[in-house]
C-alpha cells in the first residue's frame, strides 16, 4: 500500500493531485481544512495494489472535515452522489470558439470541471459516499433544490463556507453582453416554440424607440401564419420587412437593408436542428460579408437535458450570445447556471412575457444570479 498526503488550495485541486499520482482508484483516508493566512486543504490518500491481479482494492471513499468527530459524524447523514444529467462538452465534438473563448481563466475552469466530473464518475462507479459538515450540507441541498447540477453544486460547496457566499460565487461565473450593438445584423435561432418571432419584434421595437432605423428579414416561411405574424409587427413599428427562402434571396435583402438601415433583425424558422441541411443554410447565412450577431434563444423553464441538447444541436454555428425567453413561466433557474458554466457564453436578453414592445430586459449579472437563487416564479 502507498500512502501520501497532498496539499492544495481546494478539495477539488487536491483530488486532482491524488488522481494524477495514485490513479482514480485511490482511497481517501482523511481530509483536513487548514485555516490561517493561507488556508488550504490536506488530503491523505492511499492505493493498495494486488500483486497477482494488478488491481486496486478499495471500497470506501470518505471525506472527514476539520471539527467533525465520531458523534457529529453519526448525526450527519451521508449524501450519496446522484447521477448528473449535465454533459460536459467534449473538445473533439464542440468547436473551441463556441465553447470557451480564449480567456486563460476559462481554460482553468474547464480543467477544474473535468477533474470534478471524473471524481464524481469514480464515486458513482464504486459506490462511494461523501460525508459533509453541516454548513456545507446546507449549501449543497440549497443548490440542488434550485436545479443546479450535482457537479456544479459540489464545486460551489468546495469554494464556500457559508450560504451567504453563494451569490458572489454565482456572479463570478456569469457572463453578460456588456457592449451595445456592434454588428449590422442580429439573427435569432433556437428550438421551435421558444418565441423567436416575438423576441425579434421586441428588439426591433427597442431599436425604433432608440431612434434607429431598423428592418426585419423573415426566414420562417414554413410555419403557417409566421409571415403574417411578423408582417403585423413590422407594420405596427413602421419598418420594412422582407422574406427570403434561400441564401441568394437572403443575401440580396441583407445587402439592401444594410445599406439603408442602422440594424437588421433576422427571424429564422424553428426546424429540427438535427437537420444538417438546415444548419448548413444558417451557417451559410452567417458567412456573408456583412457580420451577423448570432443569438441562441432558449426557454428559461427548460431542464438541463433540453438545454444541453439544444446547444449541442446548434454548436456548429458561431453562436455569440444566449437569450432566455419565458422567464415568467419558469420556477427554477439552476439549468441556466449549468448551461452558462458549461459553455461559457454571455447572456444578452431575457424576456418575461408576450407583450410587444415590453416584457424584455437586457441581462445583468445581478439579475441572473438572483434568478438562479430563487425557487419561485420571479415575475407575476
Amino acid at each position: 500500500m502507498k500512502i501520501k498526503k497532498f496539499t492544495a488550495r481546494t478539495f477539488s485541486e487536491a483530488l486532482a493531485l491524488v488522481k494524477k499520482e495514485l490513479s482514480q482508484d485511490a482511497v481517501i483516508l482523511s481530509t483536513e481544512e487548514k485555516k490561517g493566512l493561507r488556508p488550504h486543504v490536506e488530503v491523505t490518500a492511499a492505493v493498495d495494489y494486488d500483486a497477482s491481479e494488478g488491481s486496486v482494492q478499495g471500497s470506501e471513499f470518505r471525506v472527514q472535515h476539520e471539527g467533525l468527530n465520531s458523534k457529529s459524524e453519526a448525526q450527519n447523514p451521508k449524501l450519496r452522489i446522484q447521477n448528473s444529467k449535465l454533459e460536459a462538452p467534449h473538445p473533439t465534438h464542440t468547436p473551441y470558439r463556441a465553447m470557451v473563448g480564449s480567456d486563460d481563466s476559462v481554460g482553468e475552469l474547464r480543467t477544474e470541471i473535468k477533474s470534478l466530473r471524473s471524481m464524481l464518475e469514480s464515486m458513482k462507479n464504486n459506490g462511494y459516499e461523501v460525508s459533509l459538515p453541516v454548513k456545507k450540507r446546507v449549501v449543497l441541498n440549497y443548490l440542488r433544490e434550485r436545479s443546479i447540477s450535482e457537479l456544479f453544486a459540489l464545486r460551489l460547496c468546495d469554494k464556500t463556507r457559508e450560504l451567504s457566499d453563494i451569490p458572489l460565487l454565482l456572479s463570478a461565473d456569469i457572463k453578460v453582453k456588456r457592449n451595445d450593438l456592434t454588428r449590422k445584423a442580429v439573427m435569432m435561432i433556437g428550438p421551435t416554440g421558444v418565441g423567436k418571432t416575438t423576441t425579434i419584434a421586441k428588439l426591433a421595437a427597442q431599436a425604433v424607440k432608440a431612434g434607429k432605423k431598423a428592418a426585419i428579414i423573415n426566414l420562417d416561411t414554413y410555419r403557417i401564419g409566421a409571415v403574417e405574424q411578423v408582417r403585423i409587427y413590422a407594420r405596427i413599428l413602421g419598418i420594412p420587412l422582407a422574406s427570403a427562402t434561400n441564401s441568394a434571396e437572403f443575401k440580396t435583402c441583407l445587402q439592401k437593408f444594410a445599406a439603408e438601415r442602422d440594424v437588421v433583425f433576422i427571424d429564422t424558422m424553428g426546424k429540427n436542428p438535427r437537420d444538417d441541411a438546415y444548419i448548413n443554410d444558417i451557417a451559410g447565412f452567417c458567412s456573408l460579408d456583412i457580420p451577423i450577431e448570432l443569438h441562441l434563444l432558449m426557454s428559461a423553464g427548460a431542464d438541463d437535458e433540453s438545454m444541453i441538447e439544444a446547444y449541442r444541436s446548434y454548436r456548429k454555428l458561431p453562436i455569440d450570445y444566449l437569450d432566455f425567453s419565458k422567464v415568467d413561466e419558469a420556477v427554477r433557474f439552476g439549468s441556466l447556471y449549468n448551461l452558462l458554466l458549461t459553455y461559457q457564453k454571455p447572456v444578452a436578453w431575457l424576456t418575461t412575457g408576450q407583450r410587444v414592445p415590453g416584457d424584455i430586459e437586457q441581462a445583468t449579472v445581478k439579475r441572473l444570479a438572483s434568478l438562479i437563487m430563487t425557487k419561485e416564479c420571479p415575475v407575476c
